[in-house]
């Protein structure tokens, strides 16, 4: 599991309104999470599409100057693993795409 927790927050507003559009959490749980350094958004390492989005809200509260911490279970990890987790299972898709596309082509 990888969660994300809020160090700082920049833009209060802008921090909620992002955290509520990636999350199903209500907004008085969001909050209490962020004050108490829970994590406010968690996705399984091996969803490639929640890693994505994860990457991509990272990125969008950055920008806004909200801080982060990623978590893994091995404890505190940096964008660059996450972005290295999601290349890698890219390259597996990929990988596995041609494999089959060659397998279908063997068949005919």
């Amino acid at each position: 599991m990888l969660a994300i927790v809020i160090d700082s927050v920049g833009d209060k507003s802008g921090t909620y309104k992002l955290l509520r559009n990636h999350s199903s959490l209500p907004f008085s749980l969001i909050k209490s999470r962020i004050k108490d350094h829970d994590a406010v958004i968690e996705v399984y390492m091996l969803d490639l599409d929640g890693l994505r989005k994860v990457r991509e809200l990272i990125h969008e509260l950055n920008t806004i100057g909200t801080k982060v911490t990623i978590r893994d279970s091995t404890g505190i990890i940096t964008l660059e693993i996450v972005n290295n987790l999601i290349s890698t299972f890219e390259e597996i898709a990929a990988e596995r795409e041609e494999l089959d596309a060659l397998m279908f082509e063997e068949e005919e």
